[in-house]
């Protein structure tokens, strides 16, 4: 018999979406296996490793946004021409990429495509690292350090990649923090997918521990806090064991303002007000106002709004008011507007509107 929660359901699988990566960030980026280097100088790995930085791009001439992506490498390539060499591999295929087509869209680019460009030798690069890192799409790329080790990889369009490179150039980014990052996120997702078999064969027990196994790796993960609650409410009822892991995790975590914001929003949110427990809600979100010394102004905000859900409309309203000051400069309608409504309670409550 098939469970029906879809909420649940639907909130695991979002998590799944993540791909699970043999190859990734940290390993050791494979060698190229080029027939034919169409445009720039040859490179190989390993030989080339501590020269520069490489940015191994996957595109074909069908695929409309790795036409979008061209311009945009171009000019990453020409900002940082000393330090970075770009390597556009095009696989021969059945559907028009063949290598006459990958030769004139190189040359009808020009300029414009001012990088190296490589036709890939029977797909073996392609299998070396699109397959490896079970990426389904182009265009697609690696980063490669002067160590030879994956840096990032991911789109060629995502802002992100604008930013990574200066800053690895530069000496700002960690690339070990990085690695330790991904790799955490990878043993994650690795976790989820275990946990939706649990949670689909019916074994509830196991689902929950396995959500408290990840809130450990990484105590401020939203989605499994938001999948823990969920089951909670609609699968579990267990209020003893949900209070005691609560309980457990302000006591380890009070200081770590992230994990705190996101028990105390997760806690404020929760739908099924029999199954609510405001002091724990409470007693988080004054955690995460005291972590963030009292400046955060989204901590300030959940402060607030657990108050308000208590009955302290007096502290909401201050709470409120402090997180709209924190502000500064910047605006967000959404605390106004909430100031105005705790202000509006007040109002009922003492009959003078």
């Amino acid at each position: 018999m098939k469970r029906t929660v879809p909420v649940l359901c639907m909130s695991v699988m979002a998590m799944l979406a993540t791909p699970v990566m043999a190859l990734d960030v940290g390993d050791k980026a494979p060698p190229l296996s080029i027939i034919k280097w169409v445009k720039g100088k040859p490179v190989s790995f390993p030989k080339d490793f501590g020269k520069k930085l490489y940015l191994v791009e996957f595109w074909a001439t069908w695929c409309p946004p790795c036409k979008v992506s061209v311009p945009l490498l171009s000019r990453l390539q020409n900002k940082h021409r000393k330090d970075l060499t770009i390597i556009g591999i095009s696989a021969p295929d059945d559907g028009g990429n063949t290598v006459a087509a990958i030769e004139r869209f190189t040359k009808q680019q020009g300029d414009d495509m001012d990088f190296t460009v490589a036709i890939d030798d029977r797909n073996k690069t392609t299998n070396d690292y699109l397959v490896a890192a079970r990426v389904s799409g182009i265009p697609h790329s690696f980063l490669v350090g002067k160590d030879g080790r994956i840096i990032w990889h991911g789109s060629p369009l995502d802002p992100e990649l604008l930013d990574i490179v200066p800053n690895i150039l530069s000496g700002k980014y960690d690339v070990d923090v990085a690695i330790r990052e991904r790799k955490l996120q990878t043993d994650i997702s690795r976790r989820f997918q275990d946990i939706s078999m649990d949670y689909q064969r019916g074994k509830i027990s196991r689902a929950w521990d396995g959500l408290i196994s990840v809130l450990k790796l990484d105590p401020s993960h939203e989605e499994a806090m938001d999948v823990l609650m969920q089951l909670y409410v609609s699968e579990t009822r267990d209020r003893k064991a949900f209070r005691s892991f609560v309980s457990g995790h302000i006591a380890s975590y009070r200081e770590n303002s992230a994990a705190m914001k996101t028990l105390a929003r997760i806690l404020c949110s929760n739908m099924d007000i029999t199954m609510r427990a405001p002091d724990l809600a409470i007693e988080a979100a004054r955690a995460a106002y005291m972590a963030t010394d009292k400046k955060d102004p989204i901590a300030i905000a959940l402060y607030a709004l657990a108050s308000y859900q208590i009955g302290d409309l007096n502290r909401a309203i201050t709470l409120q008011k402090e997180a709209i000051s924190a502000l500064g400069s910047d605006e967000d309608q959404s605390l106004v507007d909430a100031l105005a409504f705790y202000e509006q309670c007040k109002q009922l409550l003492n009959g003078t509107s």
